[in-house]
């Protein structure tokens, strides 16, 4: 009797216990975390965001990559880098690491990067002579000194000041090595000048053509995928005047002057908004950016959206469709799609683009090529006089919303919201740090009486 009493006691009070360690172990809840490191207040934490990470001694770090031999330790972690942990959340913004790896490169001082020039230089004498001068490029601030070795591929080096005055910068690529100095320049070790992009690099694949066309049958306004003469797909746009008006002007006042270069004057850029609940916006190769209206609805104010549209453009002003197909060798294939009913909309927007072949333009391309249009972006919206903190306050909106830091609810799976959010962050206080760069505009009634206009739209 009293064994039996007491194994009843017993089992209520680990009942009861389990009962209150509820809530605890519901908390730690296992996760992945991914994004760049923003602060290192001390040797135990590092920062990605808000999010908290608690080292520990004997954690397991795994850098990828790393030459044979090499031995990294934790100690080494610092702003600026991007790292993946897998562990359990421990509370509120608290992460407790099982184990963490980042990639070597994270590692290397040395920068190397290529893009195309948005505008003709001021520096454009000392470039041509190969003098010391700075450049402000690639959503950075170059600086060129006399160590710097200039090589001018298959030109001749620039010798007159004619031919100095003769050569057209905008729109030409260039490729530099350097490294990031305390003061958040690029210190360049060397400069390529190359050529302008080829003119395939801004057409949609299988030279197909969006066109704004109406419904037959209802007169409302649509876009259509065209080949030739064939109707692949067929998309409602929005139908409130003031909105397409609306994003149209904010985008167009935002394109760099560079599009009278050939190639680029092949560019024509268009801005539609779509009716599509799913949060995303994409640039086309040819110029088309579309912001579906599930975006626009979750956008809080004008300088978000600035930064929303500057980064699509400068995914096709730097013809990162064209990038993407070359650098991971991936064929462009001549895709044929069935031609479609005059009275049938195609479903789903980012589907019809994927079975065309279009899949980073939807889900995002590469980190480095995203990272590069959030720096032009970046760029876009300080030069325009826009609140740059904003860019960093909506991915943060993002992360408080849906809650989840491995996956994107915004533009689709152009990564998490919390890697872009961290990126931007980390470039502001680099790249930024001689300026305020929150002291722009935030809001206009232009946007306010858009999104009253706009009205209730649904989301997903």
């Amino acid at each position: 009797m009293m064994r039996a009493y007491c194994n009843r006691m017993l089992t209520l009070s680990i009942l009861g216990f389990a009962v209150f360690l509820a809530p605890w172990i519901a908390a730690q809840q296992h996760g992945k975390i991914r994004g760049y490191i923003t602060a290192r207040p001390d040797r135990e934490t590092v920062m990605i965001l808000d999010d908290v990470i608690l080292l520990r001694s004997g954690l397991p770090f795994d850098v990828q990559d790393a030459p044979a031999g090499t031995q990294v330790k934790l100690d080494q972690l610092d702003v600026g880098m991007m790292i993946e942990a897998e562990g359990v959340w421990s509370g509120k913004n608290r992460f407790t690491p099982d184990k963490i790896k980042c990639d070597w490169d994270q590692l290397d001082k040395q920068i190397k990067e290529y893009a195309y020039l948005e505008r003709d230089p001021a520096s454009r004498r000392e470039l041509g002579m190969g003098q010391p001068c700075q450049l402000n490029a690639d959503g950075e601030v170059l600086v060129l000194d006399s160590s710097t070795k200039f090589d001018w591929g298959s030109q001749n080096a620039l010798k007159t000041e004619s031919e100095i005055a003769a050569l057209v910068w905008a729109g030409r690529q260039i490729r530099y090595t350097g490294t990031r100095q305390t003061d958040g320049t690029m210190l360049v070790k060397s400069l390529e000048v190359a050529g302008f992009p080829p003119a395939d690099a801004f057409e949609i694949d299988g030279k197909r053509k969006l066109v704004r066309a109406k419904d037959a049958k209802t007169g409302i306004d649509i876009l259509e995928f065209r080949k030739d003469k064939k109707v692949e797909g067929r998309f409602k746009l929005c139908p409130i005047r003031e909105v397409q008006d609306y994003v149209s002007g904010l985008g167009t006042r935002l394109i760099p002057p560079m599009l009278n270069v050939p190639p680029l004057s092949t560019l024509e850029f268009r801005f539609f908004v779509v009716e599509d609940a799913t949060a995303n916006a994409m640039a086309l190769p040819d110029g088309a950016i579309i912001v579906n209206t599930g975006l626009l609805g979750l956008i809080e104010n004008e300088a978000q959206l600035a930064f929303v549209l500057s980064h699509e453009i400068a995914h096709a002003l730097q013809a990162h469709h064209y990038r993407h197909v070359h650098d991971t060798r991936t064929a462009r294939v001549l895709i044929t799609i069935g031609a479609i009913a005059a009275s049938t909309y195609a479903g789903d927007l980012a589907t019809f683009l994927g079975e065309l072949g279009l899949n980073a333009v939807v889900n995002g391309y590469s980190r480095r090529i995203e990272n590069q249009a959030d720096r032009l972006a970046l760029q876009s919206i300080v030069d325009n006089n826009y609140d740059a903190s904003q860019a960093v306050k909506f991915f943060r909106l993002m992360v408080s919303r849906y809650s989840d830091r491995s996956t994107s609810a915004i533009w689709s799976n152009h990564d998490s919201s919390l890697l872009r959010g961290s990126f931007l962050t980390v470039q502001i206080a680099r790249r930024y740090q001689q300026q305020d760069v929150s002291k722009g505009t935030v809001d206009t009634s232009a946007f306010s009486a858009m999104k009253e206009a706009l009205g209730p739209v649904k989301i997903r």
